[in-house]
């Protein structure tokens, strides 16, 4: 009885650790399956943008909107300013004139299974943040003082996401003094490279399966 009974503890511990394996596996593969990726990085190229006063061309955040009139740019936005650390030369790198109302979009891509976008702002001074027409930002916001990166942080319902092209539109206010506007959008989003392939798969299974038709024959 003693040696069956530890047969069976032998047998039970064997394939609690095979399953411990086996879950570790299937935890480090969902780990990698979605990294924290750079969408759009800070001083990025490829934005349409316009000099408008006040709410001129308020629905240029609706993806039909036809921006064949605006400007191409280069981020950051702003005028050139000793005072503050991002409104140099080195940072800004298309005018945005004090006092004025600054329009902004820009096309990303994005695949399918993309989760938990983040739009960071830096801005001097107030800042309104669309994404596929959805105002994501809740508003106007207000800054004040010089601007910095990550001033502003928002959120994107995954619901709003599309598989494909997708719009992020930004509407920027100056106060006086100085002007600045940019942003890096990030996102998790899935790598289908860096999952295991069937054999890393199938390894702790047929351990497994290997141990239990052991044990069944003695």
């Amino acid at each position: 009885m003693k040696t069956k009974t530890n047969f069976n503890i032998k047998r039970v511990l064997a394939l609690s650790l095979a399953s411990i394996f086996l879950l570790t596996a299937t935890l480090s593969m969902t780990a990698i399956a979605a990294d924290d990726t750079v969408i759009i990085p800070y001083g990025d190229s490829g934005y349409k943008y316009k000099i408008v006063d006040s709410d001129e061309a308020g629905n240029f955040a609706n993806p039909d909107f036809d921006d064949s009139v605006f400007s191409s740019g280069v981020a950051g936005f702003g005028s050139i300013y000793s005072g503050c650390v991002l409104t140099d030369e080195q940072y800004v790198k298309t005018e945005w004139p004090v006092n004025s109302y600054i329009a902004v979009r820009k096309e990303f891509n994005l695949p399918a299974g993309t989760s938990d976008l983040k739009v960071h702002v830096a801005i001097d001074n107030d800042v309104e943040v669309f994404v596929n027409g959805v105002d994501v930002s809740n508003g106007m916001q207000t800054h004040d003082g010089c601007p910095s990166w990550d001033s502003f942080v928002f959120d994107v319902d995954d619901s709003i996401l599309n598989e494909g092209t997708n719009l992020i539109a930004i509407r920027g206010k100056d106060r006086g003094t100085a002007s600045f506007l940019d942003i890096k959008v990030t996102a998790d989003v899935p790598n289908t490279e860096e999952i295991p392939e069937f054999p890393t798969i199938a390894l702790p299974i047929a351990a497994i399966i290997g141990l239990a038709f052991i044990f069944k024959r003695e």
